[in-house]
């Protein structure tokens, strides 16, 4: 099930892009040992005058070296441990530092834990489905 949004300043190559969401799809595997068709990665790329960072608005900031993210919202089916969720900030970090050159301080990793019945596939929770 999982589900990444990845809230990302424009101005990025296709190429690294592509990276981005392979890697992290990689990441997510391999933290959570999710079968690679149930992970979705959706990559939402923001205008510079649509992120405001401490009240100052990026497009307006640009010489100031502000950056607003990236940003990575994980929505999960509930019951995912601890240290499952440690390693995959560290992970997501890490391929986002590589990937698009962006130091860690920046980067915001945020999990969202969904009830096995408040998530539907097939027309059915998960639950049903033994998830």
């Amino acid at each position: 099930m999982p589900n990444l949004n990845i809230y990302l300043v424009e101005g990025f190559s296709q190429e690294q892009k592509a990276r981005l969401m392979r890697r992290v799809t990689d990441v997510v595997a391999q933290c959570l040992a999710a079968p690679l068709p149930s992970i979705r990665i959706f990559l939402i790329e923001l205008p510079k005058a649509h992120i405001c960072v401490g009240g100052e608005i990026l497009a307006a900031q640009d010489s100031c070296g502000l950056t607003g993210g990236p940003t990575v919202h994980a929505f999960l089916i509930a019951g995912r441990s601890d240290a499952q969720k440690e390693a995959m900030i560290a992970g997501l970090t890490e391929v986002i530092e590589e990937t698009l050159g962006i130091p860690a301080e920046p980067v915001r990793v945020m999990f969202f834990d969904i009830a096995n019945t408040d998530f539907g596939m097939k027309g059915l929770t998960a639950k049903s489905l033994g998830r």
